[in-house]
């Protein structure tokens, strides 16, 4: 069990679809799982223990997920917007890693001991390369797929640990494999440290859904990606949705006709956006997807027909409904 069964399923079903939008540049399920096999044999050849990504949304975060569970080894998704000490501090704790980051960043931590550092570019271009792909991967359900650092209530950073199986268990039991039609695209802008964004990866690929990359979040941005790429789902945290809904109040039109659904999650809604934003979206399914780190992701959902019925209600018990984080999934336990 690993989550590049997922990827491999993907590429033998749809391989020509487009996998990943990034700007101008993307991959396709073929091609990303090509690209993985290359970077696996790298990161095995190279002993390395961990592959950590200290980037913004970018193409190299799914491919270094794939990649990693490849070559057998814990991908890491740090934290970018942490303090320079706080970024060494964890990176301490991966070493020896191979560390994939901004050009920026690159530069500025070439030469440290037990990292080993690549610039995205770097990354992507050897991905794309002509090598050859790392044998076959591990399939041992304990392995570590990755390690994600959360803000622990000392203050103190603490490893939420995501073995395969966890992952894979999770789409396998949410995701109807290539489910999305051919043309549906989700806009993503959730930080690849978050295990939302971890989610993102592994559900579209298995659904075959094309992931429509935000590397940095405004509402004006979001409105134009969502509109030039005419994307049919989207997740955001309530703090995005509230500028979305701020900046379409204040327009001329607000309609999105593409988005279907609109799942949203990493905090608490205020009852007064969502009500607001289900006004301008109408026709849009809303669905508020809760979960933990720990979890690998969602535990409890409050539906599209639950945000409708509380809507409609003059109760205002009911009505809350529209805050609250809805009913555990099938097979959760929640006491």
């Amino acid at each position: 069990m690993n989550t590049m069964m997922l990827l491999e399923m993907a590429a033998q079903g749809f391989g020509e679809r487009t996998a990943f939008v990034n700007g101008d540049d993307s991959f396709t399920y073929q091609s990303l799982f090509d690209a993985a096999g290359r970077v696996a044999a790298t990161l095995r050849a190279s002993g390395t223990r961990h592959l950590a990504m200290l980037d913004e949304n970018s193409l190299a975060c799914p491919l270094g997920l794939y990649a990693s569970s490849w070559a057998g080894i814990p991908y890491v998704p740090i934290n970018y917007r942490l303090t320079a000490a706080e970024i060494d501090a964890l990176l301490e704790r991966v070493k020896p890693c191979v560390l994939v980051t901004s050009p920026e960043r690159a530069a500025a931590y070439a030469g440290r001991e037990g990292l080993s550092v690549k610039s995205r570019d770097e990354f992507l271009a050897e991905a794309r390369g002509d090598g050859a792909p790392a044998a076959e991967w591990s399939m041992d359900a304990e392995d570590v797929g990755v390690l994600l650092f959360t803000s622990g209530t000392t203050g103190v950073p603490k490893a939420a640990i995501l073995r395969q199986k966890h992952l894979v268990s999770y789409i396998l039991s949410s995701v109807e494999f290539c489910s999305a039609d051919e043309d549906d695209g989700i806009l993503v802008c959730v930080p690849p440290y978050h295990v939302a964004g971890i989610a993102s990866v592994l559900s579209s690929t298995y659904s075959g859904r094309r992931v429509v990359q935000l590397p940095n979040f405004t509402a004006e941005v979001w409105l134009e990606q969502a509109r030039r790429y005419h994307v049919s789902n989207a997740f955001v945290v309530p703090t995005m949705l509230a500028r979305i809904v701020e900046a379409l109040e204040g327009a001329e039109s607000a309609r999105l006709p593409d988005l279907r659904a609109l799942s949203y999650g990493g905090g608490k809604m205020p009852l007064s956006v969502i009500e607001r934003a289900m006004t301008l979206f109408p026709d849009t399914d809303f669905t508020n997807a809760y979960g933990l780190t720990e979890t690998s992701s969602t535990i409890a959902v409050l539906g599209p027909q639950d945000h409708r019925d509380a809507v409609a209600s003059d109760d205002p018990a009911v009505r809350r409904r529209l805050v609250s984080v809805g009913r555990g999934l099938p097979g959760v336990e929640i006491q």
